[in-house]
């Protein structure tokens, strides 16, 4: 994310979401997607961990883009 700028950084976030949220609908042919935070496969998740998970990553993102 480095060579992120801000704006870069917003929009693969919201796509990260998109996806974490809803993989069935968002992730193509249903690949495994790992969790940046927790490093578990995201079908894994519940909704509550899924959020738990989502806002980690984005504090930790953000906190590294200032």
């Amino acid at each position: 994310m480095s060579e992120h700028d801000g704006r870069q950084i917003d929009l693969c976030l919201k796509k990260f979401i998109k996806v974490a949220t809803n993989p069935v609908v968002y992730a193509p042919d249903f690949q495994k997607m790992i969790c940046p935070t927790c490093e578990k496969d995201m079908l894994e998740h519940n909704q509550e961990q899924t959020i738990e998970c989502l806002n980690k990553f984005v504090k930790q993102v953000t906190d590294h883009s200032d």
